[in-house]
C-alpha cells in the first residue's frame, strides 16, 4: 500500500527540483556566458525516481557584439580566469571586462583577471587580438600589456556554480589546464564581443509544463492511496 506513496514522493521530489532549475535558468536568459543547468534523474529499484545530478551544459552561446574592446567571448573551448573572494581562482564564460581606478582588467563584479593585466591610464585606445594578446596605445606607439590566458578542463561540465556567475574547480572537473587562446584546444577570444547564455527558453517553458503536470499528477497518486488507506481503515474498525 505504501509503495505508491514512496514513488509518488519520490516524483514529487524530482518535479521540484527540475522546476527549480529551470526557473534559474530562465532567470539567467539574458546573462553573458552563461550555461544552462541540466537535472539527470534515475529510476529507483524500488520504485521512483531521484535525481541524480545537475551538470552544466556547455554548449556555445550566440556571439553578441557590443563594439566595447574589454568585452571578450571565447569562440570554442575555454574559461576566463578570474580572482574570487576567498582569495582563489574561479573561472567563467562571462567576458565582460573593464578597467579599475588603479588600471587592471576586471570582470563586471571587480574580479581581477588571471594572470593580472594593467593598462595605463594614459592609453588612447585598447586592443585585445584572437590570441589572447592584450595591448594599449600611449603616446602615439603600441605598447603590450598583457597575455589572457584560457582554462580548460578534463569535464567541464563538473565545474561548481559558486555564484555571480562564476565556477569552480571541483574534484569532478579535474585540475585546470591553462593556456594562450588558440592553442591546445583553447578557443580564440573575440574582442568587441560577448557570448550570449545558452538557454533555449521554448525549451524551458516545454520542461516547465512537463514538470508542473508531473507534480500534479503525483500529487493526485498520494491523495488517491491517502483515501483508498483511509476506507480500508474504516471497513476494518
Amino acid at each position: 500500500m505504501l509503495g505508491p506513496i514512496f514513488s509518488a514522493l519520490t516524483g514529487l521530489k524530482n518535479a521540484s527540483q527540475r522546476l527549480q532549475n529551470s526557473a534559474n535558468n530562465v532567470a539567467n536568459v539574458n546573462t553573458p556566458g552563461f550555461k544552462k543547468s541540466d537535472v539527470n534523474s534515475v529510476e529507483l529499484q524500488s520504485g521512483g525516481t531521484r535525481v541524480n545530478d545537475i551538470s552544466k551544459s556547455n554548449t556555445q552561446g550566440a556571439l553578441i557584439p557590443t563594439n566595447n574592446p574589454l568585452d571578450l567571448a571565447i569562440d570554442g573551448n575555454g574559461f576566463f580566469q578570474v580572482t574570487n573572494p576567498n582569495g582563489g581562482t574561479s573561472f567563467t564564460r562571462s567576458g565582460s571586462f573593464k578597467q579599475d581606478n588603479a588600471g587592471n582588467i576586471v570582470d563586471a563584479s571587480g574580479n581581477a583577471l588571471v594572470p593580472a593585466v594593467n593598462i595605463p591610464g594614459n592609453n588612447t585606445g585598447i586592443s585585445v587580438d584572437a590570441n589572447g594578446q592584450i595591448s594599449s596605445q600611449v603616446g602615439g606607439q603600441t605598447e603590450v600589456a598583457g597575455q589572457l590566458q584560457l582554462a580548460n578542463f578534463q569535464n567541464p561540465s563538473g565545474l561548481q556554480a559558486a555564484g555571480g556567475n562564476l565556477l569552480n574547480e571541483s574534484a569532478a572537473s579535474g585540475a585546470p589546464v591553462a593556456g594562450n587562446p588558440g592553442t591546445g584546444g583553447l578557443g580564440t577570444v573575440r574582442s568587441g564581443f560577448l557570448e550570449g547564455s545558452n538557454v533555449d527558453i521554448t525549451e524551458e517553458i516545454v520542461d516547465q509544463i512537463v514538470s508542473k503536470v508531473a507534480f500534479k499528477a503525483n500529487v493526485n497518486v498520494i491523495k488517491a492511496n491517502d483515501e483508498l488507506i483511509g476506507t480500508i481503515l474504516d471497513i476494518k474498525s
